[in-house]
């Protein structure tokens, strides 16, 4: 009876041990998408005319990026699966002519196996591969050095499936997520162009299930042979459209992708870091405040670089800004003039705003010498109007006249002026003999004939 509590308890502990770990010791929840690392799943010997497309049709559907590691035989005898590969967005690196042991080749047979390959890719609508996975993973330092200077990089995996070799769908699933380990390199190898290809096919959901679930992402291999982290493309949006002048606004920044790695978001609002996992992350929009009376514009604020991510063409966030200033007062003024008793005099009545406006401001004023009216351009704070005085005499004495402003546009209307008109020191005729008296004659003469 003892020996059976013990087997008993020790298998459970075994369970316990063996169990595969969520998104946190104890916690079986979901963790956050790709915050646990990148996984590459890789697939060789294809293409192969019953397995292949399935398995594209199955990735895209997913939305999982992949390798498919091609030999050269397979895709001369079927190109149109070799493009339908490519065209779905999947990377096609090179797996030799006929699938040999390149440690066994000479050089030369190496570089003719991998030119031939590369040729029946192309041929296909297939771009030049720049990766090659050794058949077997046979591999040494000639081999890799023929490779380089061929224009490849090797690449190999961290975790073999064994799909080719023995296990039930679930088996292989299994062998997978035991193998894959947190926040490093994982390239899985698997199999499309063999005889168990099909097992593997229905490996797949339980794989990309199970390893999202625990918190990890799904990368194609970049050109370094490594799985590269997805770049997500980046968007700002606000809380809300309008705003008065002076308040703030809250901005999100999207990425429409979780990533593997913190990333640094610039938008003309400023800087926003978005961890690992995430895909969210706000600022605070300041709208300056000032005492420029100003018709309600539009302030745009948008994505416009960042580090592991690329700004969205369009998406920007557009927020109207009210403004909360009263409009400038204006006021006149007005300098005194001496009326002509000859002709008629300008005189200058001087308009000021209180305070600038980035609209112009129009007044019209009044007076028992006529109306006229003057702009204040936006930003300024001053014009000019002129009234006309007309010919006076000492009789007349100096006047009062009350400037009053009648009409005012983009501004409220102050105080008016009063323009004393002086009268002359002496009438029309004096001034006519006085003109006369002043003009500068010329010397007249006769001129000598003889």
């Amino acid at each position: 009876m003892l020996a059976t509590v013990l087997a008993a308890v020790l298998a459970g502990m075994v369970a316990l041990v063996s169990a595969p770990a969520q998104g946190a010791a104890g916690d079986h929840r979901p963790a956050r998408p790709c915050s646990r690392g990148l996984v590459a799943l890789t697939f060789d010997d294809g293409p192969s005319p019953t397995v292949t497309p399935r398995m594209v049709r199955l990735l895209t559907r997913l939305e999982v990026p992949a390798t498919f590691f091609m030999v050269g035989t397979r895709v001369e005898s079927y190109p149109e699966l070799a493009r339908r590969v490519s065209e779905a967005g999947f990377t096609i690196g090179s797996h030799t002519w006929a699938h040999t042991d390149l440690t066994q080749q000479t050089d030369r047979e190496i570089r003719s196996a991998l030119r031939r390959t590369r040729h029946a890719l192309v041929e296909a609508g297939v771009p030049a591969p720049t990766l090659a996975r050794p058949p077997y993973g046979a591999i040494d330092d000639r081999v890799r050095g023929v490779l380089s200077a061929a224009g490849y990089t090797p690449v190999l995996w961290t975790i073999d499936s064994r799909d080719w070799d023995d296990g039930t769908p679930r088996q292989i699933a299994d062998r997978v997520l035991a193998a894959v380990h947190p926040h490093r390199a994982d390239v899985v190898l698997q199999h499309d162009g063999v005889a168990r290809s099909p097992l593997t096919l229905r490996a797949l959901p339980r794989e990309i299930s199970v390893l999202r679930k625990r918190g990890f992402c799904f990368a194609s291999l970049g050109p370094d042979g490594r799985p590269t982290p997805p770049v997500p493309v980046a968007t700002v949006t606000a809380d809300r459209g309008r705003v008065v002048e002076g308040g703030r606004v809250r901005l999100t920044v999207h990425l429409d992708r979780p990533t593997t790695r913190s990333t640094t978001v610039r938008t003309t609002a400023g800087n926003v870091r978005i961890p690992s996992g995430r895909q969210a992350a706000h600022l605070w929009l300041q709208v300056p405040q000032d005492r420029t009376d100003e018709v309600a514009e539009e302030l745009t604020t948008k994505v416009y670089g960042g580090r592991g991510v690329q700004p969205a063409m369009v998406a920007q966030a557009l927020v109207r800004v009210v403004d909360d200033d009263p409009p400038p007062v204006a006021r006149l003024t007005a300098a005194p003039v001496t009326a002509s008793p000859l002709l008629t005099t300008p005189a200058r009545v001087e308009v000021h705003l209180d305070r600038t406006s980035d609209r112009p401001v129009r007044v019209v004023v009044r007076s028992a010498l006529g109306r006229a009216s003057a702009v204040v351009e936006a930003g300024s704070q001053a014009s000019t109007l002129t009234v006309t005085v007309p010919p006076g005499a000492p009789r007349d004495g100096d006047r009062q006249l009350p400037v009053r402003l009648v009409r005012v546009v983009h501004a409220t209307a102050g105080t008016s002026g009063t323009l004393t008109v002086r009268a002359p020191d002496e009438n029309a005729a004096q001034a006519r003999r006085a003109a006369v008296a002043a003009i500068d004659w010329p010397a007249a003469g006769v001129p000598a004939l003889f």
